[in-house]
């Protein structure tokens, strides 16, 4: 990551994802984020490793009325932006699933 901003901005993908997981017993296939939330991600957040990694898991579907929404095929969602962080922990944290568990913590 380059800088702080980018930490949060992933933190808050984790948190959708983990609240998903949390919520439903499974991990979610893809996140619902705006265009240029994406874009932030790829050009400026992360490094092209750690974007790599994290879109072999879930992929990051432009929405532009989205406010990082994890979802699964099966139409279960976690809003983050309605629901915030999960109210408990995952027993795997979404860095460890996604591969980015030597990552900083922001």
């Amino acid at each position: 990551m380059t800088n702080a901003a980018g930490g949060q901005s992933l933190t808050r993908v984790l948190a959708a994802i983990e609240g998903f997981f949390v919520t439903y017993g499974a991990w979610p296939s893809q996140v619902r984020i705006t265009p240029g939330y994406i874009a932030y991600l790829h050009d400026q957040a992360l490094s092209a490793d750690v974007y790599s990694k994290l879109t072999a898991r879930v992929a990051l579907v432009p929405d532009p009325s989205a406010t990082v929404v994890a979802e699964d095929e099966n139409g279960q969602s976690y809003n983050y932006g309605v629901s915030g962080f999960p109210k408990s922990k995952p027993r795997v944290r979404a860095r460890e699933w996604l591969g980015l568990d030597d990552l900083k913590h922001s």
